[in-house]
């Protein structure tokens, strides 16, 4: 009898990170009965390390939520996920060998069903430094290549940010009569893991696995204001941001987080962040230019700003109970 679903049919070779961390990389497509990819699919996954063989004892065994991309393809961290039973530093990786079983469900629940099981091959022992002591010291190698950039930015038009793994720096210019100040600096300290950073035509969202720090400037009669840091933590797995001219979306698996700055007499004010509960699993957001879409298995909640006479208001979130199963969204140009 053929498996309710058939995943793994390609693996990514699993890597290890420096300083022994306690995750490996995983990557596998996801298909149904019928060999059709699951594009942009919420999927349960049950992952187990079995020590002995492909029916062997789990020392380990996790379950993530995750969602396929646009060519069925779903990526993750063993180590990374809700613990079952055992723990990732606890396996003894000289004791081996060790196998991959994996389970999943195509709706993003947890009614797996067994794929089979795949040998870990030597790449995952680099796990086994972490059991062991070191053991003296080499002679010492060549140079190795130049290591990646310890910081990134995001540009908008009047404003810059360059982040690290610890800290945002918004470079601005406050303005008066006579037109632009001279430059200067806003900092934040960030909390959490960096994920990543986007903006609209008129703010910048940093956000980490906990916090997003939107950067902004209102304006006054003459001209842009200071430069300021607004905060809101998250709740739930960060998953994406999304952008349009005026709004930054940033969702999680359990919230959407909206970025936007209201007016006065078509003057921006300071910006807020407006928030919103996700019911069902998250599979994608999309943007046209004036409003953002976070979409679920059963509902899409739209970020929106209404207009009066003094410009835009506040944005708000308005969400609509979905029929069917979810094939994705197109915004408008």
């Amino acid at each position: 009898m053929r498996p309710l679903l058939s995943t793994l049919l390609s693996i990514s070779v699993l890597t290890i990170a420096a300083q022994v961390p306690q995750r490996m990389s995983f990557q596998a497509v996801m298909r149904d009965a019928s060999d059709n990819l699951l594009v942009n699919a919420p999927v349960g996954l049950r992952l187990s390390i079995l020590q002995g063989g492909e029916n062997g004892t789990p020392v380990y065994v996790e379950t993530q939520q995750a969602t396929t991309n646009d060519n069925g393809l779903v990526t993750l961290q063993i180590g990374a996920g809700t613990v079952e039973s055992g723990s990732m530093a606890g396996i003894q990786w000289g004791s081996g060998p060790y196998f991959l079983r994996t389970e999943s469900d195509p709706l993003g629940g947890t009614n797996y069903s067994i794929t089979g099981a795949s040998e870990l091959l030597s790449v995952p022992y680099a796990l086994h430094a972490g059991n062991n002591q070191a053991g003296p010291a080499g002679p010492p190698g060549p140079p190795g290549p130049a290591g990646a950039p310890g910081c990134d930015l995001v540009r908008v038009g009047n404003m810059v940010v360059v982040y690290t793994d610890s800290q945002a720096y918004g470079f601005y210019q406050s303005g008066s009569s006579s037109g632009l100040n001279a430059g200067n600096w806003a900092t934040t300290t960030l909390e959490g893991t960096v994920q990543g950073a986007v903006a609209s035509e008129k703010t910048i969202v940093v956000y980490t696995d906990s916090h997003a720090y939107g950067f902004n400037q209102s304006e006054s009669s003459t001209g842009p204001n200071a430069g300021n840091w607004k905060v809101t933590a998250l709740e739930g797995e960060v998953l994406d941001a999304v952008s349009n001219v005026n709004q930054v979306a940033v969702y999680t698996s359990t919230h959407a987080y909206g970025f936007y700055q209201s007016e006065l007499s078509n003057n921006l004010n300071t910006g807020n962040w407006a928030v919103t509960t996700l019911e069902g699993t998250p599979i994608g957001a999309t943007a046209s230019r004036h409003q953002i879409v976070v979409y679920t298995t059963s509902h899409a909640y739209g970020l929106y700003q209404s207009e009066s006479s003094s410009g835009l208001n506040a944005g708000n979130w308005a969400a609509v109970s979905l029929s069917g199963t979810t094939q994705g969204a197109l915004p408008a140009r």
